[in-house]
Formats: structure tokens, sequence, C-alpha cells
């Protein structure tokens, strides 16, 4: 397991006995970031129904079930620290966009000319640098562990490998399999907890009937959330040894199909596709406003603040409370002005939810009466 991270020289640590991991799990758990997966999309778009399933209520249940298996674990004396997995499960999925992964794409594409957009990645920016900004002195972010950065850029939640060997070293560059074993616990119970609650939003939106899934699954696994949840837990723990964390090879095949159906049936659901489209063209138009708003004011954030527009009222303030991040840092990455703007305007749009966009829309497109 890796060692905690020597932490800075300078900073005040509070009492409590807390420990690095602790430390961890509560300073992603009270962050803004954290705060508004409320308002974001799992799988269904601005759903309305309060039982549907939503980014914040995804990462609780990773974090939770990550916890479970992993105390199980020790119980097989396998060497892992279940508060280290709970961290890593709470923020695994920071730099989700709004609309799920149609936002992740669209974003994707924006982002083609610096680099691409992951949620994965970002996930990693958000603890590193956009969280908790600070406009003097030398730390900026949550001040995370290496082992939580660790495993939260390398979580990777759409990977089908159920066979996880963790790596020697510890790889933020977010394409490498977790160096700790609670990472591959992750990494596991990411797909462990969407797959089945996938399927109760599924039902609770009409896309599906419970008895749609196919029985050669459902009669070894159920097809609620829960019985589906029990049994690749209760596989994950009983297959895992101190070297390996995976599924028997009869549960890698039953998640795989189960994997397959959700796709076919739930994810690439036609009903989903016009509000896929939609979605691009919502945040095709905040990042042409917010590009016009960056162009004429640039780091002049008084301008931002006194426009018409709230919505770009709270992008300039995004931008004053970073301005040593993006026309610093970022400057020096980003030599060219439109890439270093890009990087603020993506960076941005990452940040909002669901609801946010909407309200910035109806603001752009029918402004307030003025009597």
């Amino acid at each position: 397991m890796l060692e905690p991270k020597k932490r800075f020289e300078n900073e005040i640590i509070l009492g409590g006995g807390k420990n690095d991991f602790e430390h961890d799990y509560t300073a992603i758990l009270y962050s803004h970031a954290f705060r508004r997966l409320k308002h974001k999309t799992q799988v269904f778009f601005y759903a309305q129904n309060d039982h549907v399933c939503t980014r914040l209520d995804h990462s609780l249940y990773v974090s939770a079930i990550s916890e479970v298996v992993c105390r199980n674990l020790q119980l097989k004396k396998i060497n892992c620290d279940p508060m280290l997995a709970r961290a890593i499960g709470i923020g695994h999925d920071l730099g989700h966009t709004p609309f799920g992964h149609a936002g992740e794409e669209y974003l994707d594409r924006l982002a083609s000319g610096i680099g691409g957009f992951g949620h994965e990645i970002h996930s990693l920016r958000i603890v590193d640098k956009i969280e908790n900004p600070r406009s003097h002195g030398s730390v900026i972010g949550l001040n995370l562990t290496l082992a939580v950065r660790d495993g939260i850029v390398n979580h990777c939640g759409e990977d089908r490998s159920t066979c996880l060997t963790p790596n020697k070293e510890p790889d933020l560059n977010g394409n490498s399999i977790p160096a700790t074993v609670e990472g591959c616990v992750v990494r596991l119970v990411d797909k462990i907890a969407y797959l089945g609650r996938d399927l109760e939003d599924a039902v609770i939106a009409g896309l599906l009937k419970e008895n749609d899934v196919p029985g050669e699954i459902s009669a070894k696994i159920g097809s609620k959330n829960g019985e589906i949840v029990d049994f690749f837990v209760v596989d994950l723990i009983n297959t895992s040894n101190g070297e390996q964390i995976a599924l028997s090879q009869a549960a890698s095949e039953l998640m795989d199909k189960l994997m397959n159906f959700n796709y076919a049936r739930v994810y690439r659901h036609e009903q989903l596709e016009p509000f896929k489209k939609r979605v691009e063209d919502v945040l095709n138009t905040l990042f042409k406003r917010f590009m016009t708003a960056i162009e004429e004011y640039d780091d002049r954030i008084d301008l931002y603040l006194s426009d018409s527009l709230k919505v770009v009222q709270v992008l300039g303030k995004f931008i004053g409370d970073r301005k040593r991040l993006y026309f610093d840092e970022e400057a020096k990455v980003h030599s060219v002005k439109e890439k270093r703007d890009t990087r603020i305007i993506v960076d941005f749009l990452a940040t909002l939810t669901d609801n946010f966009v909407f309200q910035a829309c109806s603001e752009y497109f029918l402004p307030e009466p003025i009597i």
C-alpha cells in the first residue's frame, strides 16, 4: 500500500486524531465539487423524480461498498485500508460534467486542441488545482495523498477488466491500473454500483420492465439492484487475494453480459438520443458566449462582474478565484491565448450542474422583462 505523502511543512493540521486518508475523505466530502454532484446526471438527464440516481448518489454507493469490501479483505489477511477506499470512492467522479457522458463527450470535442477531456483526469485536476483555490501561498487544491489521487485518476469505470493487479508505481496520467489494492477495489466496485442501479432507473423511467433482463442473467444474479450488488460483492471478496483484486470467471462473464444488455437497452436507448443533441446545443451556446466574454474581458474580473448576464458574472468569480492558476501557470502551458481561454471555459463548464446550465440558457434566451 502506498504511504501517505508528506504534508507541506507550513500546513496547519487540525487535531482530533485524523489519519491522512480520513483527512482526504473529509476534504472531498466538504468540497464544492462534491456538493454539486447532487445536481449532475448519472444516466438520465435533468431527472425530476427524486428516486432517480444522481452522480452524488453513485459516488456515495461506490464509497460505502468499497469500504465494506476492504473490511472483508482485511479478514482474509489482505493488507488494505478501508478509509483509503472510502476516500477514493467518494472522490472518483468529481470531474464529471453536467449531463453525464453526453456532456463529457461534447467537452472532449471542445477540448480537442488542448489534449481532450476525460472525467477521470479532470477529477484529478479538480482536487489538485480547481477546488479550494488560493490567490496567495504555495498550496492550491485539496492537498490529497498520492494514494487517493492515484485511485481517483485511474478508476476507469467503463473498462471491462475484472482481474486487476495493482501497478508497481503510481501513474497520474490516467491510463493505468491503480497502484493500491484499494484503488483496484474502487475500480471494480464502480461497475458493480452503477450496473444494477442504472437498470432500476431505466424501469422507473419506463424504458424497461423488470422482467426484460434476460433469464440467463437474472436467474443467477437477480434483477434488482440490491441482488445484483450482493452477488458481485460477495464474489469479489471471495475471489480476491493478496496478488489480485478480481471477480471469478463466471461472475466476470455475467457482468459482461449485463453490461452489454445495459448498453443496448439503456445507455443507447433511442429516447435518450434527442437529449444528447440538446446537450450539445446548450453547451455550445454557453461556450461561444463565454469565449466572447474572455476575449473582451481577459483578466479584468470587474468587467465580468458587471456583465448583464449572471452566468458571465459567475464565470468571472470562477476566474478571479483562480487568477494565479490561469494567468500564470496555464499561460505557460498554453502560450496561445485561444488555447488558454478554451482551458478556462472547459474547466468552468465541467463544474456546472444540469440545473445551472438550464438556468443559464433560460437567462440567455429569455431575459427578465423590465416592466
